[in-house]
């Protein structure tokens, strides 16, 4: 599947930045893909090949501060947003993992218009003090001294020996800074109440809590209670980054979701 990268010239409008983006596809659906912290728009590829296989153009943004994306003065979440924004709107689906799911649900929280649906993959939405203290402290150390591809695919044996280059590659592209501010200026990371005010239909799913789930299944409860348009579903097996352990049933369930 062909892939291409659009780099910006470093020019902004207002608070938003002009992010790099991946590409893969034609349409007529169009898809945006939100990763997450220290990561890169690149390490999509593999949902987003088969996104473009169903009829989507697929775009995947570098964060600010992440990838070949500029870097910037402010990493507050409404900076993030802005800058998802300024993609566009209207889009058929957007998904995002940790990070990139509270950003997704910001963004179409902010503008009804911006999808028409919503995943979010074990999304960071609500984090308690101690463990984000504990998850930020790990993040800002491996953004230092980013993981080599060995190291990675000696903590995934099982990902895909694309997905080890790719992430090995976002984490030594990301800035150190970004990634520290991103997550200290926006603490406490207290976020569960956006997604109970979603119009959009959205699909959560969420890591095995027995393999270091951000998102809990008892929220997963409580918001579908709350929130008729919000479905949860638990990926057994998968680890945070349920894209990248799972990909078949990732790519199933949002199909299921879509149609």
């Amino acid at each position: 599947m062909a892939m291409s990268r659009e780099v910006p010239d470093g020019s902004s409008e207002h608070s938003a930045l002009v992010l790099a983006t991946t590409r893969w596809g034609t349409g007529p659906g169009r898809a945006l893909l939100l990763h997450g912290i220290g990561s890169a728009g690149a390490t999509w590829w593999q949902l987003a090949e088969t996104l473009a296989e169903d009829g989507f153009e697929v775009v995947a943004p570098d964060l600010r501060g992440h990838g070949t994306s500029p870097r910037a003065d402010s990493y507050r979440l409404t900076d993030h947003v802005a800058d998802v924004r300024s993609l566009g709107t209207g889009w058929d689906l957007v998904v995002g993992h940790s990070l990139g799911g509270l950003l997704g649900a910001l963004a179409a929280d902010t503008d009804r218009r911006f999808t028409r649906r919503l995943v979010l993959l074990d999304p960071a939405l609500d984090i308690p003090d101690d463990r984000f203290e504990t998850g930020a402290a790990q993040e800002i150390a491996e953004a230092a001294h980013p993981p080599s591809a060995q190291a990675v695919r000696a903590a995934h044996a099982a990902w895909d020996r694309r997905d080890v280059a790719a992430v090995a590659d976002a984490a030594k592209a990301a800035d150190a800074d970004a990634v520290a501010r991103t997550l200290r200026d926006n603490a406490p990371w207290r976020h569960t109440d956006v997604i109970t005010r979603l119009v959009v239909p959205t699909l959560v799913l969420g890591a095995d809590p027995a393999h270091e789930a951000l998102f809990r299944p008892r929220t997963g409860v409580e918001l579908m209670i709350r929130n008729p348009s919000v479905r949860v579903r638990i990926v057994v097996g998968a680890g945070h980054a349920v894209h990248r352990d799972r990909p078949a049933a990732v790519a199933t369930a949002i199909r299921s979701f879509l149609w």
